[in-house]
């Protein structure tokens, strides 16, 4: 009898320890940090009329085409607030970020009467040109003023996010497929090496001349699925050492589709700069 009883809980007690390691404190919040390679739109904001600014600016100089905008840094953090925890878990959240190109600024090449602005263009050996006043430029230093500009943007946005963790947590395969959908509020200005923000001299309708700050915001519609795997269960006794001490349920290694649409919604008259674009993010989450 004695010996039976041993058996009996020498099979059990297994499974009890393994279903403890898995029991978690509640969880009400999620916290990622993460990062994408980032190229604004700026040159399909209408009425530029087929010009490019912003590739003339910060394009790639070792692009065959001679004028394409290359990838800068975007760095993004996001909290959510996570209210059901069900059948997957429901929550609504909010991002965050920054993104900063710097380039060396045109000068005047022309008169204060008549000013000219230096523009790129591809040559016949796949590198860039600068134009000016009808002709290509000998000397492509001239172009430069010796100052720099500094294009900054701080990405906002409000989100719905559905994170599906029923295979993690009832079948204990570490995928956790999600997705985001919500509103970005992208604020940005241009700045230089004189100036934080930069002013922009213009004329109105009747001739006179005004000068605005080179800043602005523009909104639109963002939505990020994205695929993140459970890292907790490499390790589950440290992952449930940790729950127990700090209150963190879960670390997550994931990556994620960054769609913005970014153009603006037409209801006022300010500079509104289309900053969509669509590209992949990585990065940690942690959630407690």
């Amino acid at each position: 009898m004695r010996m039976l009883r041993f058996l009996v809980l020498a099979t059990a007690l297994p499974a009890l320890f393994a279903a403890d390691a898995r029991a978690e404190s509640p969880q009400h919040f999620a916290f990622e940090v993460k990062f994408a390679p980032y190229a604004p739109a700026l040159d399909q904001t209408s009425g530029l009329d087929g010009r490019t600014p912003f590739s003339d600016q910060f394009g790639d100089v070792t692009d065959p085409a001679g004028a394409a905008p290359s990838r800068g840094l975007l760095s993004l953090g996001e909290i959510d607030y996570q209210f059901f925890n069900r059948f997957g878990i429901l929550g609504i959240g909010f991002g965050a970020g920054y993104y900063r190109r710097s380039a060396p600024a045109f000068t005047n090449v022309g008169t204060p009467t008549k000013p000219s602005f230096c523009t790129v263009k591809s040559n016949n050996a796949g590198g860039r040109t600068y134009v000016a006043n009808g002709a290509d430029l000998a000397t492509p230093d001239s172009c430069f003023s010796g100052d720099e500009n500094v294009f900054n943007i701080v990405p906002l946005s409000l989100l719905a996010v559905y994170r599906f963790d029923v295979l993690d947590k009832r079948f204990r395969i570490p995928l956790i497929p999600y997705v985001k959908v919500g509103l970005g509020y992208y604020i940005w200005w241009f700045g230089n090496s004189g100036s934080f923000v930069s002013d922009v001299n213009s004329k109105d309708a009747s001739g006179n001349a005004i000068t605005q700050a080179a800043s602005g915001s523009t909104v639109g519609v963002v939505f990020n699925p994205g695929l993140a795997i459970d890292l907790s269960a490499l390790d589950p006794r440290s992952a449930y050492a940790l729950d127990k001490e700090i209150g963190l349920n879960r670390v997550t290694l994931f990556a994620e589709m960054h769609g913005a649409w970014i153009q603006g919604c037409g209801c006022t008259n300010a500079i509104k700069l289309n900053l969509s674009d669509i590209t992949v993010s990585a990065g940690l989450g942690f959630e407690f």
